[in-house]
Formats: structure tokens, sequence, C-alpha cells
């Protein structure tokens, strides 16, 4: 396939060719073998702001989710600038194959860049013509590649890598995202919500996918057994000067016990923080595993960043089709469809509504796990007429 043509230049780009100094690669020269407009990244680094803004979806007939707009702030040097949004396989594996035709296409109707991966865990092929996007949709759909993660839908669910590298995962993560997929396609390529709805999956409680910060509803591996202790290869671990006394005496919870030669974990106190199965290879995690789902974190919103909150602290896994797990999550989909504003974000949601309500109207029971924080003014308000001692609280 032909090289694409550079994009015309608008004047002089002093700042960018300072980039281009040096012994070492530059980004710059690589974009200047691109469409890309050079001129707008020029007047960002003299402005020491970004020229590109959020312009708003694209809709097309039979695809209605995808495809997003970068405004421009500099109208006489280019106008907006469409980018498509798509969906990558589970744990982010690609072929070589796959990858260069992916290039290609980038290469044949965009800028010949590709941004990847994206914060959403999407690839973004950017800079494509209006008349052109259905064409390039055909020709992902042509190498197994589909769109989606714009608008009031279900975003792109990103996972971590999971049982595919990590010894720490307790769950198939790459297998809970694929089967999300086949079931949800629908709600990822269609908007119907209120707002955006963002998943994302965890394999232990260590969550590199960060998933309790950023995502309306998480996916974390658990486990609710005692972590396994095997002694002889704790024994040969403290012999090469593994420390795990220190270990146990910094225990959040206070469950380890050295006592020189044994070391004991209180099942009952343990919290399963991972923290001692991160420090020690002799101590791995229980086998009685399933998934804990939060909901309502974010980083921005009506009432700013908010942590996820428990809403299930178990669901136990039953693959291949996860119907439990996913039942659930449907129910939590329905609710903020019917019951959230206009462009209220889940989070925002449960704010405003609180924990209880959000339980009672996804039929979830009542947990200690779902308290943000032990009650912390023991006082109670009563006036006449109540249940206990003829008084009630008000």
């Amino acid at each position: 396939m032909e090289a694409p043509r550079p994009a015309e230049t608008h004047g002089p780009t002093p700042l960018c060719d300072e980039l281009e100094r040096g012994p070492w690669p530059s980004h710059v020269t690589e974009l200047k073998k691109t469409r890309y407009h050079l001129q707008m990244y020029e007047e960002s680094l003299s402005r020491r702001q970004t020229q590109w803004g959020f312009g708003g979806y694209v809709s097309l007939p039979g695809v209605a989710a995808g495809f997003a707009i970068r405004a421009s702030a500099r109208p006489e040097i280019t106008k907006g600038a469409n980018f498509v949004r798509v969906l990558p396989p589970a744990g982010n594996f690609y072929s070589a194959a796959m990858l260069s035709k992916v290039c290609d296409i980038a290469d044949r109707y965009a800028y010949g860049l590709l941004h990847l991966h994206s914060t959403g865990g999407n690839i973004e092929i950017l800079g494509i013509p209006t008349e052109q996007l259905l064409e390039v949709v055909s020709a992902l759909n042509a190498q197994g590649l589909d769109v989606g993660s714009t608008g009031d839908a279900y975003r792109n669910t990103v996972e971590c890598v999971g049982p595919a590298r990590c010894d720490a995962a307790l769950i198939d993560t790459l297998g809970i995202r694929d089967a999300w997929f086949r079931r949800f396609l629908d709600d990822v390529q269609f908007p119907r919500f209120p707002h955006k709805l963002k998943v994302k999956i965890s394999g232990c409680p260590n969550d590199c996918t960060r998933a309790v910060q950023k995502s309306c509803i998480a996916l974390i591996g658990v486990f609710r057994d005692a972590p396994k202790i095997n002694g002889e290869q704790l024994a040969v671990w403290v012999g090469e000067g593994g420390d795990i006394a220190h270990v146990a005496s910094m225990c959040p919870p206070r469950a380890m016990e050295w006592d020189g030669g044994r070391l004991t974990i209180d099942a009952e106190a343990c919290t399963h923080c991972m923290y001692c199965i991160n420090k020690c290879p002799a101590i791995r995690p229980g086998d009685d595993r399933g998934v804990a789902v939060l909901v309502g974190s974010k980083l921005r919103g009506k009432y700013g960043p908010l942590l996820g909150r428990v809403l299930v602290p178990f669901v136990p896994l039953t693959p291949p089709a996860y119907t439990e797990l996913f039942d659930l999550l449907h129910r939590i989909d329905e609710v903020f469809d019917e019951h959230a504003r206009r462009k209220e974000r889940l989070g925002d949601f449960l704010f405003r509504i609180g924990i209880d309500e959000f339980s009672r109207l996804v039929g979830v029971e009542p947990s200690p796990h779902q308290m943000a924080e032990p009650r912390s003014n023991v006082f109670f308000h009563w006036a006449a007429g109540g249940p206990v001692g003829g008084e009630k609280e008000v």
C-alpha cells in the first residue's frame, strides 16, 4: 500500500523542528511522514495548550457508536477531525498480521496515526473524512474487528492480562471480558443510557486496571477462604533472606503470626488484601474464588472524583456464560436506565439516592461490606410517638 501523503504545511514550525535535533529518534520526524497537520502541534507547543477539543459524536446508518470528533480551535489550519474507536481483542493480544492490517487502514483512510491504547483501552484511528467512515468500518469488520465505545452506551471493557501472564489472578479476566461482549454488544454499539457506562475487570484485589477508581462497574477477583501457606517453600524463602517476621508485622488486620518457625493466618481476621501474597511467594490465594461487584467510581462529574462502593461482595462464577454475574450487571444497567437523570453518571446517581435505595432497586440484600465508614455519631434525635419508649426517630 502506498505511504500516506504528507499534510500541507501552513507556515514554519520552529518548535517542532527543535524536537528533531539530537541523536535520538524524534516523534516529530515520524509525524512529518503522515497526513497529520503539524501546524496544530506547533500552535499547541507555542500556546502550551492543545488546540484540539471534544466535538461530539457521529452516528451513521447501522453504526450508532464508535465515531467521535476532535474539534479544532484553529479552523484556519484545519477543521475538526473524525476518529474511530476499535474494540481490541481480550487481553490486547494482537497478531502481527492484524496490527499490520489496522496500520494499512489508518494509512489509506486517515492521518496514518494510531492511539494504541487510549485511556479507554481502545485503538483509535485519527483523521478520517466523514464520507469514508463506513468504508473504514467495513475494512475493520473484514479483519474481525468491530467499533464502538462512544456516546451514552457501555464503553470498551478493560481487563487485566489475568491468567495469561499473572500468577496472582483469581479469575479468568479474558474469558469474562469475551463473554461480556457476547452478552452486551448491542448496548456497546447502540446508546440507550442516560450517560456512558464503563466496566473494568481486575483479576485480583491489586486492581491493576484501577477499576475501583475509574469504572462505573468494577469486577474484582476475590477469594473468601484463608491464604494458603506452602511450609516448605516458606522455609526456603526465609533461608534465602526473606523476612517473614516483617511481613507478619505489617499485615493490615494483624491476622498473621510468626513464632520463628511456623506461620499462621487467622482466617476470620484476614481481609484478603493481598499484602502477604504480594510479598511472599510461599503464600498464595485461597481456592474459594469469585467476583466482588463495586459501583459508582469515576474521576469527573457533578460530585467530583468518587471511589467505587461494594454492591455485592461475592458472586460465584459460572463459565462460559457467567449467567449469574451478567444478570446482576443487567439489573444494574436497567436501574440506571430507568431512574438516573439525563447526563448523570452512575456514581453521581448513586451519590444522590444512596446505596440503600440503589440496592433495593437492583434487588440486592444489604451487606456490611456496603458501609463506606463506621458510624461516627452515636446520638439519635427522637420525637414523641415512636416505637421505643413512646418516641420516634426524626
